[in-house]
């Protein structure tokens, strides 16, 4: 049987399109006992700019449900200090995606790992074929499909429209590939409160 896992979104990209079209809460249709992080380094990232409306929404949204989802440092959590005190200094490229990596390794308490999902947005995870073996990859754009298979009454491709009038760079690459290391592989959808889905669905048609 495939285990279920815990969520992390190591890529500020996902928390961006999903507040441009409206879908942030479906961060949190997933059952109550399934654990939902970000990394220091996407926060700082999504939220560092009070002056964008996708900034403001988001950081509402992480205040908001502050009991349900949880940030946690990486091994980037020094420079982001440092950041903080001097805002001229620039993160380096691909730094989320990363620092994700990284993340994983150090949580890890035993081999192969927790099971974790990584939804993310950038092809860098695509390009980057080498990851820790407990890492499930998901793509936003197999997420939202994935959550229309399951509860048809949500529309996949009005989210997906939904978005690019937004964000029209918006990465529609899907991927959905299971943890390698394992044993019976891994799934999110058993994860998924489909009664949550279902009210998200009709209430954006």
């Amino acid at each position: 049987m495939a285990k279920s896992i815990r969520l992390v979104i190591p890529d500020s990209g996902v928390l961006i399109s999903l507040a441009q079209g409206g879908l942030l809460d479906l961060l949190t249709e997933f059952h109550a006992h399934i654990q939902v992080v970000i990394t220091d380094v996407v926060e700082y990232e999504v939220t560092r700019r009070i002056d964008i409306e996708d900034a403001q929404l988001i950081r509402a949204f992480l205040s908001k449900n502050a009991a349900r989802i949880q940030v946690d440092a990486t091994s980037f959590a020094p420079l982001l200090r440092t950041i903080r005190e001097h805002p001229e200094i620039q993160l380096p490229d691909d730094v989320g995606e990363l620092s994700i990596y990284s993340y994983i390794n150090t949580t890890r308490q035993s081999n192969p790992g927790e099971a974790t999902l990584i939804l993310f947005e950038d092809d860098w995870f695509i390009r980057n074929a080498v990851r820790p073996g407990n890492a499930h990859l998901l793509s936003t754009r197999a997420f939202l499909d994935g959550l229309e298979r399951i509860a048809p009454e949500f529309s996949s491709t009005h989210a997906l429209n939904e978005i690019l009038k937004r964000r029209p760079t918006f990465q529609i690459a899907q991927l959905d590939d299971s943890a390698s290391k394992i044993p019976g592989g891994t799934e999110w959808r058993p994860a998924v409160n489909v009664a949550a889905v279902v009210k998200v669905g009709r209430r954006h048609r």
